[in-house]
């Protein structure tokens, strides 16, 4: 696949960002136990990291605009990103915990002007691809878990978190000014940013009443940006980005080294699977459809995974294998959904309300876990079932052969 300028730039550079993360994001809620915190401070943090996403994802727009979608990349991605591995790295206490995941939903600024750099005013082909392309690089990243395994069966949880953190800093930092020396602000992003440059909190409050107007006018929008917020929930929630996942399989499955790594691993290869056999074959007519089979293959899965007898390692990974096929397609097809979807002046707006959602959901879905996962541990995965079963509902109107549903 041959991606346009921007998105090869940020193509190229995101190994060096994503390797890193996965590896110290993987054992971090391990490490930060053996540091002393409880299962319940845990889901605490990640009740302070949606938080802090929500408020970060309300003001993301103007920012984006303000700003510049290039600017705002480099910025944001430092203080996103290398900023809270270096806090981790000198302390593991609570409170630095909370400051570092709290920073971390800086993110959501980052993240808006990045999507913004790879595919606006840029053809379909290329948001697909690109989509296509960033999950795979991360899929990737998370097929070398059991590296990080061996790493951590060699030095231990707190030396082997502690290297990944260093290397975390550097990597990220780097690849952050590398990438911001050869990639370029878009067209609509110049515009804007001209057009914003006096801009204030009743313009905030503006644009989003003007962005609600046009998503009424623009119902396959609107679902686009249903199932891709969704879609982030279950990504936090029920994927291995979800700092209950490996405490899920370490303690409730009674996995240790080198085979919990593998689960991830497991998971990786699956969803790299589909990402790479079955996603190039999704286009805008068929996405639909791709999204409504892949979330049943994935309501397979959760029912293994829940219903696995103690002991059944076989089972569990056949149920994993489900997981990751389902979520390899559901992933990339929500993103490319949204990024097809969404043109013009609302651009990061859209983006920015998409992290609104899906930071509320996301809290609603943590605090409802955090209770229900001291009773039974399969709510984790009972809970993103229920999500994926959403987004089979808000796909299903759509997946129509032949025919195109209106916008209004």
């Amino acid at each position: 696949m041959k991606l346009e300028k921007n998105a090869s730039v940020c193509m190229k550079a995101l190994p060096f960002w994503m390797l890193p993360y996965t590896f110290y994001m993987y054992y971090l809620s391990l490490f930060l136990m053996e540091k002393g915190l409880t299962s319940s401070q845990i889901t605490l943090l990640m009740s302070i990291t949606n938080i802090t996403s929500l408020v970060f994802s309300f003001v993301a727009s103007p920012i984006v605009d303000r700003l510049g979608r290039k600017n705002t990349l480099t910025i944001f991605d430092l203080l996103s990103s290398a900023v809270p591995a270096a806090i981790l790295l000198v302390s593991q206490s609570f409170v630095p915990a909370m400051i570092a995941l709290g920073l971390s939903g800086l993110n959501r600024v980052m993240s808006t002007a990045y999507y913004l750099v790879l595919v606006e005013d840029t053809s379909d082909r290329n948001s697909m691809d690109s989509m296509n392309m960033f999950n795979i690089i991360t899929v990737l990243s998370g097929v070398a878990t059991p590296i990080a395994g061996i790493i951590v069966t060699k030095l231990g949880i707190i030396r082997g978190e502690n290297l990944f953190l260093i290397v975390s800093v550097v990597l990220m930092t780097t690849q952050c000014l590398v990438r911001h020396f050869f990639i370029s602000e878009t067209p609509t992003g110049m515009a804007v940013k001209a057009a914003h440059s006096k801009f204030s909190l009743k313009d905030v409050l503006v644009s989003y009443r003007d962005m609600a107007k046009h998503l009424g006018k623009n119902r396959r929008l609107l679902a686009a940006l249903l199932i891709n917020s969704l879609m982030y929930v279950y990504y936090n929630l029920g994927t291995t980005t979800s700092l209950l996942f490996t405490p899920y399989f370490a303690h409730f499955r009674n996995l240790t080294g080198v085979v919990l790594a593998s689960i991830g691993s497991i998971y990786s290869i699956g969803t790299l699977f589909s990402m790479l056999v079955i996603n190039p074959r999704m286009d805008r007519k068929t996405i639909h459809a791709f999204i409504l089979i892949s979330g049943l293959v994935s309501m397979c899965g959760f029912a293994m995974i829940i219903l696995c007898p103690a002991g059944n390692t076989v089972l569990l990974i056949a149920a994993v294998i489900l997981l990751a096929l389902g979520y390899g397609v559901l992933k990339s097809g929500a993103d490319a959904l949204l990024a097809m979807e969404n043109e013009g002046e609302f651009g990061a707006g859209v983006y920015a309300l998409a992290f609104v959602l899906s930071s509320v959901f996301s809290i609603l879905a943590i605090q409802l876990v955090n209770i229900l996962y001291e009773k039974s541990p399969n709510w984790l995965f009972g809970l993103s079932a229920a999500i994926v079963a959403i987004i089979i509902g808000i796909a299903i109107p759509y997946v129509r052969p032949g025919k195109e549903v209106p916008d209004a």
